[in-house]
């Protein structure tokens, strides 16, 4: 009798909690997503052990931007059944609008594993990596995307993104257009294809491809940046000012732990309106916005010192004037690399344009090549680090010859590769590194102001700045007093600006090229600019940008301690 009773019990329990589901799914299906959270509670307080209440509750509170909660859920339902793919990546997804990306690549990494063709997971996971810095993983995450699902949107915008990465930007632009022209309803279609048309110098066709992928998502707010850094703003651009300040203030808080826009959005936003004040002059209002930012910013990416000092104790200990000595017939002959490295903001764009006006060089932007590689060769031991040393040579030669065919000079301008001068040194001694100097605090205002990559987390917080503008002084030290002097040569921003052709002299004959008058003039280059200056860079040069920080120095706060130390 007791046993009938149970099951009939289960039977009633289990009823009421499909009749709770399926409210739950009506009003999910009429978008109302809030609604739909209380009858799928009610359900998981019947069956405590479902992983599919719990699945469908998490995304519930995913769905009103509750996301805490949603995680909270998540995790529970992969707790009672660990081998559904979909749970593993929604949770992948609740992590990212936290901020938590660390743990997002690894419930991305599960949900591919258990489904190797769950597309949404591989596209997530290679944008991760992507904003991390590992190019190549990200390449193969988005081309798994697009073999799982070749005939879908969401696999050809991956292979979109693949062939971006890859620098293919004529093969992404046509796949594109062939994408909106299929289905013009994709917002992130239009706000990609905006980008690569931004980086070609087609302004005009750029802000008209960013304002459909608003049209189409207001909240699509990397074409809101793209739109804001088309153009200096000028009094008759008020009116787009106004439709971004009521864009973040549309955002609303539903309390104070849980945003009603992912953090990153408003990130941008913020970005955004702080570039539109600052170039009206509205000093005061653009800080307040740049701060506002980067109190997110700070924490979407962490930044640990520590890790970082050990690293660059280690390379200083290691790449001595003996090591080199030791190793020198480990170095290939050839001369076309040339490394233009400081810190990110320098005037690092404006060198390879001047470099790469020349007919005898070619930028290939900023590449991932040493950040990838590197890594590999500092962790292998001696016999190990000999193996690596040829298939490392041979991988970054062919990378400059793709990005840069029949160049005598391939410029490589990723500015972080201050990190591995000694390394590129011991492998390629007859390489050549420009160091780009720039005035600490315009560099370090410069950065606070404009949204770079997550994997640079010492940008979000002014002190972190100043201690890492100093750490990279000490490295550049170190590569000028064990690098031969005539591999190396400081090349200060101002001094470009003040005297643009004796500085483009200065460093043509230091790549060993014959001067040409083209290298006067980098605004006319029609390379492609894949960085924050793509509009800077295609005019002419100008003084504004010298002692900017003047305009901010009320709000600058630890940042003036670096006018004590000028870049050595």
């Amino acid at each position: 009798m007791t046993r009938r009773l149970s099951r009939r019990s289960a039977v009633r329990v289990r009823a009421e909690s499909t009749r709770h589901v399926e409210v739950a799914q009506r009003l999910l299906e009429e978008g109302r997503h809030a609604d739909a959270v209380e009858p799928l509670l009610a359900a998981a307080r019947l069956l405590p052990n479902d992983p599919a209440v719990l699945n469908d509750l998490g995304v519930a509170y995913m769905a009103t931007r509750r996301f805490h909660d949603a995680v909270t859920w998540l995790r529970r339902s992969i707790a009672v059944e660990p081998n559904v793919a979909n749970s593993h990546y929604n949770l992948g997804l609740a992590l990212q609008h936290l901020g938590e990306d660390d743990d997002a690549i690894v419930a991305h990494r599960q949900a591919t594993t258990l489904s190797p063709r769950l597309v949404g997971a591989h596209v997530q996971l290679g944008d991760l990596l992507w904003d991390r810095g590992t190019r190549q993983e990200a390449i193969a995450e988005y081309e798994q995307a697009y073999v799982s699902a070749p005939g879908t949107m969401i696999g050809r915008l991956a292979r979109v993104k693949a062939l971006d990465a890859q620098q293919l930007t004529r093969e992404a632009e046509q796949e594109l257009r062939t994408l909106t022209a299929l289905d013009g309803t994709n917002s992130l279609a239009h706000a990609l294809l905006g980008r690569i048309l931004q980086e070609s110098g087609r302004f005009d066709e750029a802000a008209a491809s960013f304002e459909r992928a608003l049209t189409l998502d207001p909240w699509q707010t990397n074409a809101h940046y793209g739109l804001a850094s088309l153009r200096r703003f000028t009094e008759s651009d008020r009116p787009l000012l106004a439709r971004l300040v009521r864009r973040l203030e549309a955002g609303g808080w539903h309390d104070r732990f849980a945003p009603a826009v992912a953090e990153r959005h408003r990130m941008m936003l913020h970005f955004a309106i702080g570039k539109a004040l600052d170039d009206l002059g509205e000093y005061a209002g653009a800080m307040t916005h740049f701060h506002a930012a980067n109190v997110i910013r700070c924490r979407l990416m962490p930044f640990d010192r520590r890790e970082v000092e050990r690293f660059a104790d280690d390379l200083i200990a290691r790449f001595t004037p003996e090591l080199f000595a030791r190793c020198s017939a480990k170095g290939h002959e050839d001369e076309t690399p040339a490394l233009i490295v400081g810190m990110p903001r320098s005037g690092t764009t404006l060198l390879e344009r001047i470099v790469s006006s020349h007919s005898g060089a070619r930028g290939c932007g900023e590449l991932d090549f040493w950040n990838e590689h590197g890594p590999a060769w500092i962790d292998a031991g001696p016999e190990a680090a000999a193996k690596l040393a040829r298939p490392i040579q041979h991988a970054y030669l062919q990378v400059l010859r793709e990005g840069a065919p029949g160049a005598r000079r391939a410029t490589d301008k990723m500015p972080l590769n201050f990190f591995w001068v000694g390394l590129v040194h011991l492998l390629f001694p007859k390489a050549r590194f420009i160091f780009s100097l720039r005035d600490p605090v315009d560099t370090c205002l410069s950065i606070y102001a404009t949204p770079l990559r997550a994997s640079l987390g010492f940008t979000s917080a002014l002190g972190d700045l100043v201690w890492y503008y100093r750490l990279h002084q000490r490295l550049l030290a170190h590569w000028r007093a064990v690098l031969p002097p005539d591999r190396w040569l400081d090349v200060r921003y101002e001094d470009v600006i003040a005297e643009p052709e004796g500085a483009a002299r200065r460093l043509i004959a230091f790549c060993g090229l014959e001067w040409e008058p083209a290298c006067a003039h980098p605004e006319a280059n029609r390379e492609e600019v894949r960085t924050a200056s793509s509009w800077q860079a295609r005019q002419p040069i100008y003084r504004s940008s010298v002692g900017r920080w003047r305009r901010y120095e009320p709000w600058l706060g630890e940042l003036m301690a670096l006018r004590r130390h000028e870049p050595s």
